[in-house]
């Protein structure tokens, strides 16, 4: 009878600490930071020898977001980003030189609600919706050289701040216990009935904290 009870003892033990480990193993950090590069592709952006309607493509970008976990699957999120392209010509004409800047910017500034799938340790997938603001930024420089003398026909710049909406998703690759990869995909609509769609698309690292 001793012997019985305590093999069952044991048994329990052993489950009681399997059990332990294994939800140790699964549960979510605290929060987690992540960084990282962005392409934004937008349409109707005002650049030199592009149709009105012509989606243009932003390369250089970058974002940084922060999210705390709730729950394991459940997450409250904070994100900005921006996104630039500057476009440069020049032309000569009769000896006279015409040259145009073009710079673009966009930044957002975002906060929602993500949702974890943490079911393999090694990847984690994830969506997300993020509501907020996002700013864009058209810059144009004008000049005309004639016989050596340059001259500034327009320098203005013409901003616009709008309501944004970003439904995305993607997956961290885990690395190590203090890093992460990620690579991310959504759609990010600007403004209303009137407005705007954008495809993001972005590689970045994970700090679980």
């Amino acid at each position: 009878m001793r012997s019985t009870n305590t093999v069952r003892a044991v048994v329990c033990i052993a489950m009681l600490l399997g059990y332990s480990t294994s939800s140790h193993a699964q549960n979510a950090p605290a929060g987690e930071f992540s960084a990282g590069w962005r392409l934004l592709t937008l349409p109707d952006v005002p650049t030199p020898n592009v149709p009105k309607g012509e989606t243009q493509t932003l390369p250089l970008g970058w974002y940084a977001d922060v999210a705390g976990n709730l729950t394991r699957t459940f997450a409250v999120v904070g994100e900005v980003g921006g996104n630039y392209k500057s476009v440069d010509e020049t032309t000569t004409l009769f000896g006279t030189t015409f040259n145009i800047d073009v710079g673009v910017d966009m930044h957002t500034f975002m906060g929602g609600v993500r949702f974890n799938a943490r079911q393999n340790a090694a990847f984690t997938p994830y969506a997300q919706a993020l509501f907020g603001l996002a700013r864009g930024t058209v810059h144009v420089k004008g000049r005309v050289t004639v016989a050596g003398t340059t001259s500034t026909t327009v320098d203005q710049s013409v901003s616009d701040t709008d309501f944004a909406f970003d439904a995305d998703g993607g997956v961290n690759f885990r690395l190590s216990d203090a890093l992460a990869a990620r690579v991310s995909a959504g759609y990010l609509r600007v403004g209303g009935s009137d407005g705007g769609n954008a495809f993001r698309f972005g590689v970045g690292v994970v700090f679980p904290f």
